[in-house]
């Protein structure tokens, strides 16, 4: 046995530990199959170049080697504990998995290491057989699959007992049950033989690929210049190495082809002998019949793979090859009467044995080199064979008598009458070269006895003989039989006399050329395109290439004559069963290996078929139009110099027809050729007929249908070719015309004949004609339209309106080719009723739809305007007629060919209409000389293409819906009928609401499809309980289960599984429209999820379905949650067992294959499904348990491992991940740690997570690396940004989770690692502003009518980042192709802009998303750490780096105001915490400068910016500059450098603020925002009063009392009273006072409140309150409204409105008091004498502190206001007093002054009093508003008092000074 590699079979251990998951033989295929030029083609390669998996392909035949001692010592090895440690904890059973390998061992005598890995596969894949084997409700009659399978899934779908719907029940069983082990074993013999038989397809694949890679192949999801990689080729080169194929032998002296022999006898020897296999009773029967089809299927792969190798090598065959072949064929019969031994597989693999069977026996002929090797045996002479062992077989008359034997005696059978032809051939050309040898012989014996008889006569003998003797010896130079005289025969006559006369008759010869040519036919048509369609169709083309030859052999000998049949097999060897429709969609790629362009190249076949039948053209027109036709399909592919079909059918020059019977007006000429050509002697006119209707008659009268006439006139002189001998004579007259000009006229003709179906009609123009005719104009058109891949699309289109143009030459001036044929069509589409039944004339309908197909791209504004009135859809009208021809033919038939051309010509359509959506909207220019007068479609009416589409899109939905209940003769039919529509209705979605936010569609580009796409919308989306739309979607999801995954595929296999892929794209993108709509949740969604179940099953039943799968579950799950409403759980629907078995099959993630897409979408739905209140199917994701087991004490099991611990084990290696998946496990991780906090727990655990993805936060590089040039090549650059924010969030959320225990440790640790983000996570995004604003502009004025945003994409089409991002570039590209500046030269277009700003936009995106995640890291870091010096300095480096940010923004607006709002949000909220440490770091002090330069830049007027959109953010910007000048209060405060800044000269420069600076600023904001801001925000007050807040106002107050405040500010007296008396501020803020009464809020004068604050902040400085006297704002104040309240009722504490009472006791006292202060004796008189105005206030302040009555309930309160009433009474009366007892010293009469009515002596002694009893006190204090009441809870600051709280201490301190103060002999306050 070879060694077995480590990739193929790695350790054990990897193996059951789930790190390694093994790739089957049959996932290998459908990888290969599936693999195109986007795959990740790594896995397939590294397993392909394994050393056991490159030997079990090159031995393929037979894979496993038997036991032996030496493969149980490797298995005991493997197995071994040391190897694998048995736990009871694992998942896996090691003794288990030993004891099925050895059984599978002992039952298939197989080697036990391979069985091991047969038993480890079937464990691996056990989770995901379960779960689509699994019961699917509660009943047990049958499978779900077989119930699909009998149809009897009908329309009680949904009933609430269907099984379909019902949570799934999965019987749990025992492993170790006689039932568990007897399904577990079975299970093993099936994998068995599906590793066998795909280990052979494989091998085919690989071999076939790498032989038919002559040329490269396109790959169908392959863009333009990108081909498949050549590796496959590379494999496929080195498997076929070690096949030694030919003349030669392998080293053990069997050649490959002989041991391919020796395998199909095997598997038939197998066949008759049975499997062995003892089974239980009911599983026995089941079991034989997998063995003997996987014997059949290996059968035909390896008949397979041997036509392969024998059609692609010129080597001729050795005798024991083909004797080895021809003998086991004859043996078996040739198959004729092969029978599988069970009636399950008869019939089923008959077409593909039988063919290849035929193809072998053709094949191993090697007809060509045949030919060649007797031609060039006969011109040698040979007489001797070479060795047996080297020589062609054809050289060795015993192996050719055998195999003549074996063939005649085999004549009768049917399959080998190809190679019975071939052979016919090669033996008379055998017999004819013979005689030829033969007689050559003769002659030179003839010329040898002549010379020897004049020898004897001559005189100079010697001269002579040596004369005779040099002409021997020149005839003979090449012979190996010394002289003619020894008699021996050559070697071509000892073959020759070894077969003998024993040849095939003349009539059995006809009989067997009639029934290889019948053969043939079949297998063209049924068996080489259908089975051979992979690599392009490159096998199927080689197959009828073997053909191709045989015909040409035929020809070129003389064995076949021109005649219908020989045609008809030709047609089909040309074009094979490749579809029509096909062709036209582009998915044919011929090429010069393909039969078509061989015969293009070949002068026999051009010469004896294609010349002949031109020649008969048009008196045989079916032929060669349909030659034409086979040919125009391969224009494409061919080169050379040879003219394409259109150019060749332009320049005829024969015209054949009958001539009239009674017509003698012709004589005889060139009587010396062997062929009769004759000339007329009188002209001779033709019209159409009214007696034979398949010739061309004189007529002497014009036809009824003259203005169509056909008619012809040759005139005298006209020679032409007699065809035939018989009369009336066939001639082919010398006439130069053009073949589309005659099809034009053939075609109008038909358009005005009333019935084409009937027979009797007076035509020669038949529906069949007419079909073939129109038929070969769509070829030409469409091949036209792809002619070459150099030429441009207008090339292409300019080909195609001269190829029209051609064929309208000769109509009617009102006429072309178009309208005739747009004519035909309209008139048959109500024809086809009076002809029920009448199958051509449903083909010509056909036809004429697959026209307008092809006339689509070429005349848009032809089929439109066509469309909209024809009857077809009935626009306008009561009933469509493709509905009438649907029901009355095709349903009763059960062909789809109408109905399949009109869904092609919907869906063309609507390409169209996208296409030229920009260009119809483009005004048209000025015609010039050599430009186009205007684009492709843009005469077309968008209300005409609406209504089509619409009235389509209405036919196709009833056709959707009804599909279901019709009969199909082909199923794949219906399949390719829902594939089509369900990808129509995605597209009509995707264009309508995947682009451009605005919600009206008929806005958009694509208004067209608006009325379609609401249609669908309305339909699928219904609220209403219907079923009709919902049923047929669930349908194909149920058949998507048994999807069927073959080793024998035809070409239409996989619509299967491509309808239910179309059908999961269509459901997914109507959940999401849902979802866009913001509709309430559809009938659809709910149905979706009772189906869940069928879902799960669906994602294991076919690998092509799990990215769909996966995708449409995401999108239900997070739909499902969009509303707002509880969302129905996933695992109620599921059940708890399918729910586990679904998770075990999506841990393996995108194992084996590491396909990226799948495994981003895995991760994604997991992000979903913890993150959209999926609660309990979230606890099953994170803990690998279902909840039932979580609340347990003790699992029963170890159950599935957590996916969360799955992704911390893999980002514990971030660095080693593609960022792709590195960036969806973040996410994932993150929103695990955001909605379920205990996750947090799971993650402290781990060992390695957290410092890994620290450490890659540290090392992730700086973000100058995306510079704006850099950003737009490195697409890995977003996707590292866009890491280290998710980094962040978790790290964030940790963090948080730390200090909520107590634990500070992880955030210190952290910090260190934050220097990347320090740097550059707040550093404004990378945008490049002059590409986006370039692009704009040069775009709009490019492409008038459209703009960028109509390329925007919606969350419909939610896109990753990269180049496709922002713009739809796809979409882009579909609609502004028509412009070459869309591409421009080398590249360098509005393409590579738009790409470039995609890239951009994605940099942009990653950026915002890191700034918010460590704008959230750092608030969480600021709660723990802002009491740290070095953290206060990130602090800081953060506040100022966001205003910086903010300053020298060049985003977009829409982006830069969330952006900006969310810097300004963090800055105050940092700045908040380092005021609350008290931060004396310098960098705080710092921050004042940027914070006013933000808000300068942004609007310096207040006014001006709050009445703009963005207000909030300045009022933020507002705050953030209070905060920042509050640091600068207290003016002891010191600072220090920052210690970084010693180390890093960069940090230096932030911090080169001076103290000369900051006073500057400070002054420049008092002016501007104070000053000047207070007047602008009182005019915009009046103004617009709900564009102002209170808070606004507050604000300012703040900003100036914080000003006030700092020592450097009030020196500068002179600008501070130029800055207020500049702005007047005084006076608007005593006008806003004379307002508030007006302004007052439900009965509140806030205003009034607010504006005496100001006044009293004002008030505080001396000269401003000077000011403030000499302007007479205090007479302004006494008389406002508000202050007169005052005066007519006494207003407390408790009285409404409260504010009154804060104005006079916290406002207009205080602003008196600061009066008195600053003006002194001037003011005394007049301020007593204002107090003494409000006698209820005066009396109210003298009776606070004392007993109330008990009537009031606030009585016994007393408040921190009264306090302040009463100390700032006791300052006025103490200080008028004073000036009072100064008397003229202060320049005052004492008089004047008056005694205030307030009694200070009952004052000072109830606040003794008070202070005497403090417990008392205590009881009655009371809070009045929030900051009292957050006082009242707060501690005393002086620890010595006996004070309970703050605002106890606060009112004791009041009431001190108040004492104080009222006590005689203090002296002055």
């Amino acid at each position: 046995m070879a060694p077995v590699g480590e990739v193929y079979f790695p350790p054990l251990d990897r193996c059951l530990s789930g790190e390694h998951q093994l790739l089957s033989w049959q996932a290998t295929y459908v990888a290969l199959s599936q693999l195109d030029a986007e795959s990740d083609d790594r896995v397939l390669k590294k397993f392909s170049g394994d050393p056991q998996t490159a030997a079990l392909l090159a031995h393929s035949f037979s894979p496993y080697s038997a036991p032996t001692p030496q493969t149980k010592s490797t298995f005991e090895t493997k197995t071994s504990s040391i190897n694998v440690t048995p736990s009871s904890h694992a998942r896996y059973n090691i003794q288990q998995i030993k004891d099925d390998s050895l059984w599978l061992s002992h039952e298939t005598k197989i080697d036990e290491v391979s069985a091991l890995r047969i038993a480890v596969l079937e464990w691996q894949t056990r989770p995901a057989t379960q779960l689509l084997n699994g019961d699917l409700g509660d009943e047990a009659s049958a499978p779900f699959a077989s119930r699909i399978v009998r149809g009897e899934l009908h329309s009680s779908i949904f009933d609430p007992g269907s099984s379909l719907l019902a949570r799934p029940r999965v019987p749990e069983a025992d492993s170790r049950s006689d039932k568990a082990v007897g399904v577990r074993r079975r299970r093993l013999l099936e994998i068995y033989l599906s590793e066998r038989r795909f280990v052979i397809k494989v091998s085919e694949y690989l071999t076939s690929g790498a032989m038919c890679q002559k040329s490269p192949i396109p790959t169908e999801n392959a863009g333009h210049g990108k081909l498949r990689s050549n590796w496959l080729e590379d494999i496929g080169h080195s498997i076929l190495s070690t096949w030694e194929l030919g003349i030669g032998e392998r080293a053990n002296g069997m050649s490959f082809i002989v041991g391919a022999v020796g395998a199909v006898r095997s598997r038939l020897r197998a066949l008759e002998r049975g499997s062995g296999w003892d089974q239980e009773e009911e599983m026995q029967e089941e079991v034989d019949i997998a063995w003997a089809r996987t014997q059949i299927l290996e059968l035909i792969h390896i008949m397979q793979i041997l036509v392969n190798l024998l059609q692609s090598t010129s080597q001729m065959m050795t005798s024991s090859e083909v004797l080895a072949w021809y003998k086991l064929m004859n043996e078996v019969a040739f198959f004729e009467g092969f029978q599988p031994p069970f009636t399950a597989l008869r019939d089923a693999y008959d077409l593909p044995l039988r063919s290849l069977v035929a193809l072998v026996s053709l094949a191993i002929l090697n007809i060509p080199s045949s030919m060649a090797l007797l031609s060039h045996t006969a011109a040698s002479g040979a007489t001797t064979a070479p060795s047996i062992k080297d020589s062609p077989y054809l050289l060795h008359s015993a192996t050719v008598k055998e195999i003549n034997d074996i063939l005649v005696g085999a004549a009768s059978i049917r399959v080998l009458s190809p190679a019975g032809l071939a052979w016919a051939v090669l033996t008379q050309v055998l017999r004819d070269s013979a005689l030829a040898v033969k007689e050559s012989r003769e002659v030179r014996q003839s010329l040898r006895a002549a010379d020897k008889y004049n020898a004897a006569d001559s005189s100079d003998t010697d001269g002579a003989e040596r004369a005779s003797s040099s002409r021997i010896d020149m005839l003979q130079r090449r012979s190996s039989t010394g002289s003619d005289s020894s008699q021996h025969l050559s070697l071509l006559e000892e073959i020759h006399e070894t077969i003998g006369e024993a040849r095939v008759d003349g009539d059995s010869l006809v009989l067997l050329a009639n029934s290889a040519i019948e053969l043939v036919i079949v297998i063209a048509e049924d068996f080489c395109d259908i089975f051979g369609f992979e690599h392009a169709g490159r096998p199927g083309q080689k197959m009828r290439s073997l053909f191709l030859d045989l015909i040409q052999v035929c020809i070129s000998y003389n064995f076949v004559d021109y005649s219908a049949s020989l045609l008809s097999a030709t047609l089909a060897v040309l074009e094979g069963s490749g579809r029509f429709s096909d062709f036209l969609e582009g998915a044919t790629r011929p090429d010069k290996d393909d039969p078509s362009a061989r015969f293009l190249k070949n002068r026999d076949l051009q010469q004896r078929l294609f010349l002949t039948a031109k020649a008969h053209f048009p008196y045989d027109t079916l032929t060669f139009v349909r030659l034409c036709r086979a040919l125009t399909i391969n224009d494409s592919g061919r080169g050379g110099p040879e003219p394409p079909m259109w150019k060749i059918l332009e320049e005829l020059d024969t015209f054949a027809c009958k001539l009239p019977a009674s017509f003698t007006g012709y004589e005889l000429i060139r009587t010396d050729e062997e062929r009769d050509y004759i000339q007329l002697t009188e002209d001779l006119n033709f019209t159409v007929g009214s007696h034979d209707e398949n010739s061309l008659m004189l007529g002497s009268t014009p036809s009824k249908l003259s203005r169509a006439s056909l008619g012809r006139t040759f005139f005298r002189g006209t020679q032409g070719q007699l065809l035939n001998s018989a009369k009336p004579g066939i001639v082919a007259w010398k006439h130069d015309y053009s073949c589309l000009s005659y099809i034009g006229e053939v075609l109008q003709y038909a358009s005005v004949t009333p019935d084409l179906s009937n027979p009797m009609t007076n035509s020669i123009i038949s529906s069949e004609v007419a079909t073939e005719m129109i038929k070969l104009m769509t070829a030409l058109l469409s091949a036209a339209t792809r002619s070459s891949p150099h030429s441009t699309l207008a090339d292409a289109t300019d080909l195609a309106h001269e190829i029209l143009e051609s064929a309208s030459d000769g109509l009617d001036r009102n006429q072309d080719a178009v309208s005739v044929v747009l004519e035909i069509f309209e008139r048959e589409l109500f024809e086809c009723r009076k002809s029920s039944g009448d199958l051509q004339a449903l083909d010509l309908l056909v036809e004429c739809i697959h026209f307008i197909c092809a006339l689509l791209p070429v005349i848009p504004d032809r089929v439109w305007p066509f469309l909209g009135r024809s009857a077809l859809l009935g626009v306008g009208r009561d009933e469509s007629q493709l509905k009438i021809v649907v029901a009355s033919y095709e349903i009763v038939t059960g062909r789809y060919g109408f109905l399949l051309g009109s869904i092609r010509l919907f869906d063309a359509l609507i390409e169209e209409c996208v296409a030229h959506a920009v260009s119809r909207k483009t005004p048209t220019k000025t015609v010039a000389r050599f430009g186009n007068a205007q684009p492709q479609g843009a005469g077309v009416s968008e209300t005409t293409m609406a209504k089509v589409l619409l009235n389509f899109t209405r036919l196709m939905i009833e056709v959707y819906e009804s599909t279901m209940n019709w009969r199909f003769v082909r199923k794949e039919e219906r399949m390719e009928m829902n594939s089509r529509l369900c990808s129509i209705f995605q597209k009509i979605l995707e264009y309508s609401f995947g682009t451009d936010d605005n919600p009206n569609l008929s806005t958009k580009l694509t208004n067209a499809l608006a009325p379609s796409a609401e249609y669908i919308v309305e339909t699928f989306l219904s609220r209403s309980s219907s079923e009709v739309t919902i049923l047929p979607l669930m349908h194909i999801l149920a058949e998507g289960v048994i999807t069927p995954v073959t080793s024998l595929p035809t070409r239409d296999s996989h619509y299967w599984a491509s309808e239910v892929r179309a059908v999961l794209r269509l459901v997914k993108i109507l959940v999401e429209t849902n979802k866009l709509l913001r509709n309430s949740t559809s009938h659809l969604e709910e149905s979706l999820f009772k189906a869940t179940p069928l879902l799960v099953r669906l994602y294991v039943a076919h690998e092509s379905y799990k990215r769909p799968v996966v995708e449409a579950f995401d999108a239900l799950v997070r739909t499902a949650a969009a509303d707002g409403r509880q969302p129905p759980s996933l695992l109620g629907h599921l059940g708890e067992s399918s729910a586990v078995r679904l998770l075990e099959v999506l841990s393996i993630l995108d194992r084996p294959l590491k396909n990226s897409l799948l495994l981003t979408a895995i991760w994604r739905l997991f992000s979903s499904i913890v993150s959209k209140r999926q609660r309990w199917f979230a606890i099953l994701v994170l803990s690998g348990s279902t909840p039932r087991e979580t609340f347990k004490e003790k699992a029963d099991n170890a159950g599935s491992e957590p996916i969360l611990n799955i992704a911390l084990d893999a980002l514990s290696n971030i660095s080693r991940l593609e960022p792709g998946s590195a960036l969806s496990m973040l996410e994932f991780v993150s929103l695990a740690a955001d909605f379920w906090p205990w996750a947090l727990t799971i993650m402290e655990k781990h060992s390695h997570f957290l410092k890994a993805i620290s450490e890659y936060a540290t090392h992730i590089g700086s973000l100058a690396a995306t510079s704006r040039e850099n950003a737009l090549t490195i697409s890995a650059d977003f996707r590292s940004i866009q890491m280290t924010s998710h980094i962040a969030d978790i790290l964030s959320m940790y963090t948080r989770y730390t200090q909520q225990a107590g634990n500070q440790k992880f955030a210190k640790m952290l910090v260190p690692h934050l220097n990347y983000l320090i740097n550059n996570a707040i550093s404004a995004p990378s945008y490049n502003a002059s590409l986006h604003i370039n692009l704009r502009q040069n775009f709009e004025s490019r492409f008038t009518g459209c703009s960028l945003s109509d390329f925007k994409r919606t969350v419909l089409t939610r896109s990753k980042l990269g180049d496709s991002f922002y713009y739809d570039l796809e979409l882009a590209d579909k609609m502004l192709a028509y412009d070459s500046a869309w591409i421009g030269k080398k590249g360098h277009g509005f393409a590579e802009e738009v790409r470039r700003a995609n890239l951009n936009l994605s940099v942009v995106e990653s950026q915002i998303n890191l700034f918010h995640s460590w704008k959230a890291l750092l608030v969480e870091f600021s709660g723990s750490l802002a009491s740290e010096p070095k953290f206060q300095q990130i602090m800081a480096i953060a506040i100022t780096d966001c205003l910086k940010a903010n300053a020298e923004n060049t985003l977009p607006e829409a982006v830069i105001e969330r952006l900006a709002q969310s810097r300004a949000d963090l800055a105050f909220t940092l700045l908040q915490r380092l005021l609350e440490v008290k931060s004396t770091e310098v960098e705080v002090k710092n921050i004042l400068p940027e914070a006013w330069n933000t808000l300068r830049k942004k609007n310096h007027d207040v006014g001006a910016a709050l009445e703009s959109d963005d207000a909030d953010y300045y009022r933020i910007l507002l705050r953030i500059l209070y905060l920042s000048l509050e640091v600068h209060v207290s003016a002891n405060a010191t600072a220090t450098k920052p210690s970084a800044a010693n180390n890093n000269p960069s940090l230096a420069q932030r911090w080169s603020s001076t103290p000369e600076m900051i006073t500057r600023t400070m002054l420049e904001i008092l002016a501007l925002v104070v000053a000047q801001g207070f007047r602008s925000l009182t005019t915009l007050l009046h103004d617009n009063q709900n564009r102002v807040q209170p808070s606004d106002f507050s604000l300012l107050t703040a900003i100036l009392r914080t000003l006030v405040h700092i020592p450097d500010i009030t020196h500068n007296t002179t600008h501070i009273l130029t800055a207020f008396s500049n702005a007047q501020t005084a006076r608007y803020a005593s006008t806003l006072l004379s307002w508030s009464d007006q302004l007052a809020m439900s009965g509140d004068p806030i205003y009034g409140e607010l504006s005496i604050f100001f006044l009293l902040e004002m008030s505080s400085v001396p000269a401003l309150a000077e000011s403030l006297a000499v302007e007479g704002v205090l007479t302004h104040i006494l008389s406002t409204n508000l202050v007169c309240f005052f005066g007519s009722r006494p207003f407390g504490p408790f009285e409404q409105p409260v504010r009154m009472y804060r104005i006079w006791a916290c406002g207009l006292l205080p602003l008196l008091l600061n009066l008195l202060t600053a003006v002194g004796a001037g003011l005394a008189a007049e301020i007593a004498a204002a107090l003494n105005n409000y006698p209820h206030q005066l009396a109210q302040a003298t009776n606070a502190f004392g007993m109330k009555g008990h009537d009031d309930p606030n009585a016994e309160h007393i408040t921190l206001t009264m306090a302040t009433e009463a100390h700032s009474l006791a300052l006025i009366t103490r200080i008028l007093q004073t000036f009072r007892d100064a008397g003229a010293s202060a320049s005052v009469v004492s008089s004047q002054i008056e005694e205030i009515s307030w009694d200070k002596a009952q004052v000072k002694e109830d606040a003794e009093g008070w202070l005497q009893r403090r417990g008392a006190l205590r009881d009655r204090v009371v809070p009045t508003n929030e900051r009292e009441e957050t006082w009242s809870r707060a501690k005393p600051r002086r620890t010595e008092g006996d004070a309970d709280n703050r605002l106890e201490e606060k009112l004791v301190d009041e009431m001190k000074a108040i004492v104080e103060i009222l006590s005689s002999g203090n002296g002055e306050n």
